[in-house]
């Protein structure tokens, strides 16, 4: 195995600042903003603590930017969170943590579940028959790992690309909820008479741009829980730390790193409020809570079906985005891993180059794998449940439902709050380990931000572990399966190239 203090070999520095906040913002924003919001006001209980709780997940995410900034300026490879892990806790973690990564929560939490968001979306605009998600999900992973094989250069581009329409696009959701607040439209035209019965239809009646509103009145089963609320916030600003994975390949690393990942997060969180706050403004605090498509219901507002139309477009750019930039920077965690495991050297890449087409193609693979699992849950239900049978085991999963992405995520969010635990505790180790290193960022008002990091992370380990398991789903053994497949091929030999032999 390689020491793990040797250094990914050098790569050449070709990606911006401009290129790295594109990443991190393309990546976060996904496309949570329009899938949790409804959801997190609702179990915070009024509009002022829907907003505070959005307010706490940015600061908390600002904290870890900052505890990340230092651990990649200072070890400045493309393996990141593998590289901190592996120099803090030794090499099987690392390890464990890289086919966690490859195995569930990169491709299955992550890649799986906004290609299914993007299908969604999709199939609205032009389906294309009973299977039109999974034909969508599918080429869209497919479309993008294509994109990302060519080169460098292409990958970057699109990245930008969408990137850039997703912030224009929500900048502009922003400003039109907060114009509609603030101006209603005194002279409602029949098309925009049609877009109020709907804001009507999902609770915003008589006052369809009231800033807060009381819970009276929200569906029965209601339920007020700070714990869900922030788990789902947390999920929505996800992603911030993938800088970390480039830090090898950035111009003026020592700076830009930092920048990226601070700046990044700043971004969004900015975008963030402003847009809830417009959602909050337009439809108002029970029409929010009611809605199941809230961007589409407030731009139905001023426009009608095609502002549903034009939403729906942004909400697929959104997902694309945070696919291809999953991709982008996970073929770099698993080529560095590669190069030191020799079970899964077919993931490294040539050292003078970034690109691994082995790596990139096998997050495809897995993001494939877990959408048929999903799509074939009825069958492997009932394998499952019989083979728990003939072991004495009472198990007994709903084979009345078809698959459920959204399980799927649940039940993946443990395995990544438990690393991301991890990887915020070696922040410590390795300032105690190895105090003479050049850490050209340190953490301000050390060590109390990082103990709110840490704190925070064991928090959302121990509230998701909890949700995952009163779901019960059938998913939840799979992911254990899975993750349980890591263990032999852990205990494997491993690469016997060391820094002395180069």
């Amino acid at each position: 195995m390689t020491d793990p203090s040797c250094p990914t070999p050098e790569q050449p520095r070709r990606l911006s600042l401009w290129d790295s906040v594109c990443l991190i913002v393309g990546i976060i924003i996904g496309a949570s903003i329009y899938e949790t919001s409804p959801s997190i006001f609702r179990s915070s209980g009024s509009a002022q603590m829907g907003m505070i709780a959005w307010v706490l997940g940015g600061v908390v995410s600002l904290i870890g930017a900052l505890c990340y900034a230092e651990l990649a300026s200072a070890y400045r490879t493309s393996g990141g969170d593998y590289t901190f892990l592996t120099k803090a806790y030794g090499s099987r973690v690392g390890f464990i943590f890289a086919w966690a990564e490859l195995a569930v929560i990169r491709t299955g939490g992550s890649i799986a579940f906004m290609a299914y968001v993007f299908a969604r979306y999709a199939t609205e605009f032009y389906p294309l028959g009973p299977n039109s998600k999974v034909i969508y999900a599918l080429g869209g992973i497919l479309s993008l790992t294509l994109v990302n094989s060519i080169g460098m250069r292409p990958g970057r581009i699109v990245q930008n690309l969408l990137t850039v329409a997703n912030v224009l696009g929500l900048a502009g959701v922003a400003l039109i909820g907060l114009v509609w607040w603030i101006w209603p439209s005194s002279e409602i035209s029949h098309q925009q008479q049609a877009a109020i019965d709907i804001a009507s239809a999902v609770g915003a009646a008589g006052q369809p741009y009231a800033a807060v509103t009381q819970t009276a009145g929200l569906p029965a089963g209601f339920e007020l829980s700070f714990a869900l609320t922030m788990v789902l916030v947390f999920y929505a600003y996800g992603g911030w730390n993938e800088a970390a994975f480039i830090a090898s390949e950035v111009e003026n690393p020592k700076q830009n790193v930092r920048r990226a990942l601070i700046g990044g997060t700043m971004l969004v969180t900015v975008i963030y409020l402003g847009v809830n706050l417009a959602y909050v403004g337009a439809l108002g605090y029970q029409g929010v809570c009611k809605s199941e498509a809230i961007a589409a219901d407030m731009f139905a507002l001023p426009f009608g079906n095609v502002g549903r139309k034009a939403i729906s477009a942004l909400v697929m750019f959104s997902a694309l985005g945070s696919v291809h930039g999953l991709l982008f920077t996970g073929m770099r965690l698993y080529s560095t891993f590669g190069r030191e495991h020799r079970v899964f050297a077919w993931l490294a890449s040539k050292e003078e180059e970034p690109h691994s087409h082995g790596a990139l193609f096998a997050q495809a693979s897995f993001s494939i794998l877990l959408i048929a699992l999903v799509e074939l849950a009825v069958h492997w239900r009932q394998l499952l449940s019989e083979a728990a049978a003939m072991a004495g085991v009472n198990f007994v999963p709903d084979m009345q439902q078809s698959g459920d992405i959204y399980k799927l995520v649940a039940c993946t969010a443990p395995v990544f709050w438990v690393f991301f635990l991890l990887t915020g505790c070696s922040l410590f180790m390795l300032r105690f380990r190895e105090p003479n290193i050049e850490r050209p960022f340190r953490v301000p008002l050390y060590p109390f931000l990082p103990l709110i990091f840490v704190f925070s992370c064991a928090f959302m380990l121990l509230r998701s572990s909890l949700y995952a398991i009163e779901q019960e789903p059938a998913e939840a053994v799979v992911v254990a399966g899975l993750m349980l497949v890591g263990i032999p091929l852990c205990l494997l030999p491993a690469t016997s190239k060391s820094c002395s032999d180069e």
